[in-house]
């Protein structure tokens, strides 16, 4: 019997893993999958959003030193361009799996069938 990496089961994990506890091997796999994209998403919008909270700090602790302020004002501009390059990845995840039909975060993975 030969199986697809898609296929792998893992003996640790519950059989009911993914889905809603319906699925097993590849709609696991993608199931996990999709729930690591999304949390790489939330881990780097939060992220972005204490960047920025850092910076303002900054700025408020700076007692009018130029270069801390300068220093304050770049973390608060990175964090910016890190919130919109998090949104623009989401959108475009969207934009691709409405147009292949994909749903996150149950993405089907193809298997080979015998």
């Amino acid at each position: 019997m030969t199986r697809s990496i898609a296929q792998i089961v893992n003996p640790v994990l519950p059989g009911s893993l993914g889905s809603g506890g319906n699925s097993t091997g590849p709609a696991a796999l993608g199931s996990i999958i999709g729930s690591l994209v999304g949390l790489f998403l939330i881990l780097s919008f939060i992220s972005s959003l204490l960047y920025m909270l850092l910076g303002g700090f900054d700025w408020i602790t700076s007692g009018g030193d130029k270069t801390k302020l300068q220093s304050a004002r770049d973390k608060i501009t990175n964090a910016l361009v890190g919130l919109v390059i998090v949104g623009a990845s989401w959108a475009i995840m969207m934009i691709v799996a409405n147009f292949f039909g994909i749903e996150f975060p149950n993405l089907p993975i193809p298997t080979v069938s015998n």
